[in-house]
């Protein structure tokens, strides 16, 4: 296997669940948010028939948009429980 392969299997690992004394805090809501924030700024790219190159590039923005705001959801809601 690849080390980008490996990087990425270890990376989902950590990412999916974190143990924090005493609870598990469930972090697959980021994952979520930053799928649908990939999804949404590619129909957005689409609909707006920006070229293949450009659209390529709003749907790494979405998704990094999405994963920011699913971090903020995770954070408000750790906090607040």
């Amino acid at each position: 296997m690849s080390l980008g392969a490996i990087t990425c299997v270890l990376g989902a690992v950590l990412v999916t669940r974190v143990q924090l004394l005493p609870d598990v805090v469930d972090l697959t809501s980021v994952l979520t948010f930053a799928g649908f924030g990939g999804l949404f700024a590619t129909t957005a790219g689409a609909a707006s028939r920006l070229s293949p190159d450009r659209l390529g590039r709003v749907a790494m923005l979405g998704q990094l948009v999405g994963a920011v705001v699913g971090i903020f959801v995770v954070v408000i809601l750790a906090t607040l429980g």
